[in-house]
């Protein structure tokens, strides 16, 4: 076959594609419903996502006129509204959508966001965390939230991610649908397009609010549909069903690398533990290396790693030396390597400075000590072990007790054993560096009575079996500090 063959069957190819025949927006709307209410049976309410532009009307007034006819298999659908407070219209389309509501007798929740973003951040990333993170909220358990995204929106974002070098999983696009807070995520109109919703809006005379950022090239969706996709369009007239195909494709084949990356990980990194064995990715093929990597990050924190921070876990982490203390900073998160063991952790600032009397632990006037908060360092509390010997715990504090940090020259003996560096012992435990520095140690008059993390120093162990006490420490987190 000559080059100007396989173009010509191509462009016939592309032809056919773009005259197939699509379905109206609301059979498009049905027949995604329909698909809901089969594979979600749980499902006997609809939340509509509206933001007040073409699309959400659109979806608002044809779920409101499907569920008048008693064409949906849904009891009932109301809405929420989420005002960003970024564009000096949104109280203005708050307020068009409760309008709207209220004349369609639809209940409707409106809610405000104050959205923050840190130096790098894109201002509409972080306002769709925040939109999500009041429909995960908002939605409940026998819910569907319904949200507008329609075809050009699915290739936008499949060219952006191809762009972006995306794998299969970015070329999928978005799904059709996914787990949301207690409830259910779904897109009804993927398979319509911009130009069949502007239509039916405008056949059934809807009003709608257009964001004034949709006019600015200089955000790359916006370059995309305004500049790419009709260049497109001019030579491949299908190329959006080529896309579309694309990115089923791409779903298809991130279905089966995901199954192999769970079996993998099973192995190599329990669901329980932020931790990922070195050796055993070591041993399989530098593709399957990046796959589990990928896999890992992505069960850890719901976020997509890209190709360069994948990377340079196999090149700075993996073959780092034995010695080495390796670390990647990742957004607000941390990869660091301890015994051979990759460690996803939360970036956390340093522990303020201690006063010199350090942090006084005293009981209630029960006798009892609840948790005990340490500045920029979570918290401590006392509970009874089930099962542990008394040489594992130690007797319930009798002294002046407080909490220190290691200033260096420390020694201590534990239980049978002879008296030591502080540095050491730790050290010897499996407390990781980063923990150790920031590891708190409780005295009873002045005395080494506890190290967390490594047990009951020797003098202060339970006299009696199965009465002994243990410290527990509630490792900080990010939202401490939010």
């Amino acid at each position: 076959m000559t080059d100007s063959t396989a173009d010509t069957d191509y462009s016939r190819e592309q032809t056919s594609l773009h005259e197939t025949a699509h379905q109206n927006p609301v059979e498009v709307l049905v027949s995604a419903l329909l698909r809901l209410h089969q594979q979600q049976p749980a499902c006997r309410r609809l939340l509509l996502g509206v933001s007040g532009g073409l699309d959400s009307m659109v979806l608002l007034h044809a779920c409101h006129q499907l569920h008048a006819q008693q064409r949906l298999p849904f009891a009932g659908l109301r809405v929420v509204h989420v005002n960003h407070g970024i564009s000096a219209h949104a109280d203005a389309w708050q307020a068009h959508c409760l309008a709207v509501c209220r004349a369609l007798d639809v209940d409707c929740v409106a809610h405000r966001v104050t959205v923050q973003r840190a130096p790098g951040q894109s201002p509409e990333a972080v306002a769709r965390d925040a939109r999500y993170q009041v429909f995960a909220q908002e939605l409940a358990a026998d819910e569907a939230l319904l949200l507008a995204h329609h075809q050009d929106d699915q290739l936008e974002t499949v060219l952006l991610r191809l762009l972006r070098a995306a794998g299969p999983r970015g070329l999928a696009g978005m799904p059709e649908s996914r787990a949301l807070g207690a409830g259910v995520l779904w897109r009804p109109l993927l398979a319509a397009t911009r130009a069949q919703l502007a239509g039916w809006a405008r056949a059934n005379a809807l009003q709608w609010h257009d964001d004034d950022s949709n006019g600015d090239d200089s955000l790359s969706r916006n370059y995309l549909r305004h500049r790419l996709m009709p260049t497109l369009a001019e030579h491949w007239p299908g190329w959006r069903q080529s896309v579309a195909r694309t990115a089923a494709l791409g779903a298809d084949a991130d279905l089966i690398l995901s199954e192999l990356a769970g079996q993998l990980l099973l192995t190599l990194s329990p669901p329980d533990s932020n931790r990922l064995s070195c050796a055993g990715v070591r041993n399989l093929s530098a593709a399957r290396q990046r796959l589990v990597i990928r896999h890992w990050l992505l069960r850890e924190t719901e976020q997509v790693p890209g190709w360069r921070l994948v990377q340079r876990v196999q090149d700075e982490l993996l073959s780092a030396r034995d010695d080495a203390q390796p670390q990647i900073n990742w957004q607000h998160w941390q990869l660091r390597r301890f015994r051979d063991e990759l460690y996803l952790i939360e970036a956390l600032d340093d522990v303020p400075a201690q006063p010199d009397e350090g942090y006084a632990w005293r009981p209630q006037g029960d006798g009892r000590y609840v948790a005990r908060v340490l500045p920029g360092n979570g918290s401590l509390r006392l509970y009874q072990p089930v099962g542990a010997q008394k040489h594992q715990v130690m007797r319930l504090p009798a002294g002046e007790c407080v909490i220190r940090y290691r200033r260096g020259g420390e020694v201590c003996a534990l239980p049978g054993r002879p008296q030591r560096p502080l540095k050491k012992i730790l050290q010897e435990s499996a407390l990781p560096p980063w923990v150790r520095e920031r590891t708190p140690l409780l005295y009873i008059d002045h005395k080494l009575a506890w190290i967390v993390g490594v047990g009951v120093c020797d003098g202060f162990q339970a006299v009696d079996e199965g009465a002994g006490w243990a410290v527990s420490w509630q490792t900080p987190s990010r939202q401490d500090h939010i």
